[in-house]
């Protein structure tokens, strides 16, 4: 596989939620699991990164690739997991000619060539939970699905050629068709309170269309809801609707599902 092949680098348009947050200390109403294998939860990502990347994991399965990320730690990173990380490859100590990074103003030297090279604390697009390391991503049919798909998600890759795992969701607000389809096939709405204004899943405008209202009123009924039946979407709401799942042994996220609706008494 060539680089050319794979050389698709876009610069990132960051939601306008992270304006002021501190990269590796995201609050927890703008992150979600992170698609793994089967479905399974595996690592956070910030909400429309997670939306995007299920949706492109979707439809890499109907064409018969699998995508996963290389582990939980290789999404969305907290400050001390990229500090964990960042010391065990980089030293202050001079090394002759090995790479550097600088952190907190000071020169610090990957210990060895073999080690993968790290962002340092802060500056990484984990910090943000817009990237994800996708595993075995230069296997060749894996990496010539991607180069065809990345961009109907909202991804781009980074750092070309060294990095073929390592994409970040580029887009926004800006939510490709593809990743809207899927945010409204799964009820995935703004989370709240967020200054995001996405055609799609809008809390309060779509209240009617997408039943928010009725199942706030459902969730309250069974007692797992206890805020305010207005129609709004909330991180309350989401909770509620993730101790139901739960309760009822479904995956503890916050879609809402023909089963769910089912179990609600919801059309």
């Amino acid at each position: 596989m060539s680089k050319v092949m794979w050389d698709i680098v876009v610069p990132v348009k960051l939601p306008p939620d992270l304006k002021g947050v501190k990269p590796g200390e995201l609050p927890g109403h703008l992150l979600r699991p992170a698609r793994g294998e089967g479905g399974k939860p595996c690592g956070q990502l910030h909400w429309l990164a997670a939306a995007a990347w299920a949706a492109m994991c979707e439809a890499a399965e109907k064409d018969g690739i699998t995508l996963k990320p290389v582990s939980s730690g290789d999404t969305y990173r907290t400050i001390k997991m990229q500090l964990t990380a960042f010391l065990s490859r980089y030293q202050k100590e001079p090394i002759p000619g090995a790479q550097t990074r600088t952190y907190e103003g000071v020169k610090w030297y990957k210990k060895s060539p073999k080690l993968a090279s790290l962002a340092a604390p802060g500056t990484s697009q984990h910090n943000l939970g817009i990237a994800v390391d996708v595993h075995t991503a230069g296997e060749a049919k894996r990496l010539t699905w991607l180069v065809a798909n990345v961009r109907r998600f909202g991804f781009s890759w980074e750092v070309v050629p060294e990095e073929p795992w390592h994409l970040r969701f580029t887009e926004g607000v800006d939510v490709p068709a593809d990743v809207k389809t899927y945010m409204e096939k799964n009820g995935i709405q703004v989370p709240s309170p967020s200054p995001v204004n996405l055609n799609v899943a809008s809390p309060i405008a779509a209240a009617k269309k997408d039943g928010t209202k009725e199942l706030q009123e459902a969730l309250k009924s069974k007692g797992f809801y206890n805020g305010e039946v207005d129609g709004a979407a909330s991180a309350a709401l989401d909770e509620a609707v993730k101790a139901f799942k739960v309760a009822n042994k479904l995956k503890g996220d916050a879609i809402v599902g023909p089963k769910v609706k089912e179990l609600l008494g919801l059309k």
